[in-house]
């Protein structure tokens, strides 16, 4: 059967396949022991061996190294990859993310140089957004670029860089206009982590994964690195966060644990709950399904995306406590008997950071009510 015509279905198994088995292997690494969901875990060879197999760019040109498919048959994949709590962050960031973006925004140049190394995961990515007084509000952002001649001199502080201590290149997002301009006067680049100037710390989370710190100093990177043109970085950064809100992989994490706690909601009480996450998940589902559709037809995607982030994060709270409640004790176990007992202590870590991360619940309704209802 040629690739085009391959249906989702047939690709959902060949993924379900596949990350049933890699993920065999990704419990062995130490690190990713108290891994709480794909996004708080991180494995070099994990990623390396979804780009060996052609699970990177599902829906990418076959001439930056993709499949040629669609995003319908990236998220059916990504779900997969999420019930079986593979550790995904390098791949969130270098492919659903900063890949994507680099697909729509970057020049041909940069395209061809860095897409086919992303596909076959030889080149990972971090992504250098957040920074001690921009968090959710990213247009405070203070890192400065200083144009100078046919590069840009940067100077600056990131934080919550995930995958940091493990990326080849960085996707920064700096300011290159004056102070007061918020939104107007941002840019974005790339560059090797490897640039003189830059330093990177790690810290641990809640959630069982690390999160990096990027000290930059004096940091000159070429301006043909520049990702869309020079002062017009907040629509790039705005293109950027439609594709990581959608969270597919979480739709499969919230997927596996309800499959496993359906076999101990045993009372009418908890048979009803149970019920409800399920239709929760649905819905989750369904809006990330939106935005992956509008993003195919190349339409605006910002108000389903923070639908579907901002639902499934909801939901993954309430269902780290229903966990709890029908668990009990055993619940705060970090490893057990069995693989459910750590599992539910690991999410109910890491379910305390999705109302804030990758944009705050509260930022998330504030675009899905001037983006999606014209409030």
């Amino acid at each position: 059967m040629a690739e085009t015509a391959l249906t989702e279905d047939e690709l959902v198994a060949d993924a379900d396949a596949f990350a049933r088995e890699l993920a065999v292997a990704a419990r062995a690494e130490p690190q990713l022991r108290h891994q709480g969901m794909p996004s708080d875990g991180d494995s070099r060879p994990v990623y390396e061996r979804l780009g060996r197999s052609g699970w990177i760019g599902i829906h990418w040109p076959r001439r930056f190294g993709g499949r040629g498919l669609t995003h319908a048959h990236t998220v059916g994949a990504e779900e997969r990859f999420g019930y079986h709590w593979l550790p995904l962050s390098g791949y969130l960031l270098s492919v659903k993310t900063v890949g994507n973006a680099l697909l729509r925004f970057a020049s041909e140049e940069l395209k061809a140089q860095l897409l086919p190394r992303v596909a076959t995961g030889e080149l990972l990515f971090c992504q250098g957004f957040s920074e001690p007084e921009a968090g959710s509000d990213l247009a405070a952002l203070r890192t400065r670029a200083r144009i100078d001649g046919d590069r840009l001199i940067v100077n600056g502080r990131k934080i919550w860089t995930s995958s940091a201590e493990y990326a080849d290149w960085v996707y920064l997002a700096v300011r290159t206009g004056a102070d007061g301009e918020r939104h107007r006067g941002l840019s974005v680049l790339v560059t090797e982590m490897t640039t003189p100037g830059i330093k990177v710390g790690v810290h641990e989370t809640l959630g069982g994964g690390t999160l990096g710190e990027l000290e930059l100093d004096d940091v000159e990177i070429p301006a043909e690195r520049l990702v869309g043109e020079l002062h017009q970085g907040w629509s790039v950064l705005m293109g950027t966060l439609d594709y990581e809100r959608i969270t597919s992989e979480k739709v499969g994490v919230v997927g596996s644990l309800l499959d496993e706690l359906e076999p101990l909601a045993c009372s009418g009480a908890h048979r009803r709950q149970l019920l409800r996450l399920r239709g929760e998940s649905a819905a989750a589902r369904l809006h990330g399904r939106a935005a992956a559709a509008a993003l195919e037809a190349g339409r605006p995607a910002s108000a389903q995306s923070s639908m579907a982030k901002l639902s499934i994060a909801l939901l993954m709270q309430r269902l780290a406590v229903f966990a709890t409640e029908l668990l009990g004790p055993a619940a705060l176990l970090e490893e057990g008997t069995d693989t459910l007992t750590g599992r539910v202590a690991a999410f109910g870590r890491a379910a305390v950071a999705t109302t804030i991360s990758g944009g705050a619940a509260e930022i998330q309704r504030t675009v899905i009510a001037r983006r999606g209802l014209g409030c």
